[in-house]
């Protein structure tokens, strides 16, 4: 384990580098992130996802973001990954907001908590063979969906923003690197959180961190953004850029938080993802979604959030 004794001022970003080098992976890397002074009366509400992932394909595919210790001065910010895997290098974002606000709430969905689909399999075990084959063919779970009720109706339409903060998944070359967190049925009364996987991704668990908030408020804006929105899944690219124009012109330009909603990358080689923003104006912004080296990302997706908050 490698922390970083010294706090830093808050800026919705961290980065495993920022503690130690990509060449020595340790199963959890920390630091302490410093609230500006004054700022909230009581701890506030957290919400964080990954923004980049860099982890081998020579063992499985694990990694988990914690944000703990919160007080209203503070909070720890840790990545770890555990068993076989070895986590080179993460990035995360993270929104926050005063745990009083009632316009904006605050929630994490694990698949530990869900109900699941079961993946179809050819070598599906026959009732006539015995009980131990049975388990040992038992299908992975593919789909895992939980109903959420918001603590009190909104008032008007509701966006709902999910960012993967936890993923436990199968590598080489016969299991792709697939995970897709989002929300549907989203009403003013509640909405359905999903974390999939697809083809032969095999997603052996997950979580993802919400926010709801309603789409009309002022100096709020949000969205989701993917390579698909640029090109096909069957021309993967090292880098994909597109621009994405706020739905509103805001007076001062904004600060924009963006983390991973979607990843389906190929297996036989380690699994190195990142999304960016860039180039933010008073009208929009450009955003990135990338790979390097010899990874082969087929399609990525992001979710984005303008939302306040606190840090410059």
């Amino acid at each position: 384990m490698v922390h970083l004794a010294k706090s830093r001022p808050d800026n919705g970003h961290f980065s495993t580098e920022e503690v130690r080098r990509r060449e020595k992976p340790s199963i959890s890397t920390s630091r302490p992130i410093s609230f500006a002074p004054g700022q909230y009366e009581e701890p506030p509400n957290l919400a964080a996802g990954f923004s980049s992932l860099d982890v081998s394909c020579e063992g499985p595919i694990r990694a988990n973001l914690i944000a703990d210790n919160i007080t209203k001065d503070n909070f720890r910010i840790a990545v770890e990954s555990w068993g076989q895997s070895t986590l080179f290098s993460a990035s995360t974002t993270w929104i926050e907001h005063k745990a009083s606000a009632k316009e904006c709430i605050f929630g994490q969905f694990d698949t530990q908590d869900a109900s699941s689909s079961p993946a179809k399999s050819a070598t599906a075990p026959k009732a006539a063979l015995t009980r131990r084959m049975a388990v040992e063919t038992e299908p992975v779970p593919r789909k895992y969906a939980k109903n959420f009720d918001f603590p009190q109706p909104f008032r008007e339409p509701v966006e709902v923003v999910c960012w993967i903060n936890r993923l436990d998944m199968s590598s080489g070359r016969d299991h792709d690197y697939k995970i897709r967190a989002f929300a549907d049925e989203v009403d003013e009364q509640g909405f359905t959180a999903h974390l999939n996987t697809w083809d032969n991704g095999e997603l052996h668990g997950a979580a993802m961190c919400w926010v709801a908030f309603p789409k009309r408020k002022p100096h709020v804006d949000s969205g989701r953004f993917s390579t698909n929105d640029v090109r096909k899944r069957t021309d993967p690219r090292p880098k994909t850029t597109a621009k994405v124009k706020f739905k509103q012109r805001f007076e001062v330009v904004p600060t924009v938080l963006s983390a991973l909603s979607m990843v389906d990358a190929a297996g036989n080689a380690d699994l190195r993802v990142k999304v960016s923003v860039s180039e933010v104006t008073r009208e929009g912004f450009k955003w990135t979604l990338e790979t390097w080296d010899d990874s082969t990302l087929y399609a990525a997706g992001a979710s984005w959030s303008v939302i306040a908050l606190g840090f410059p």
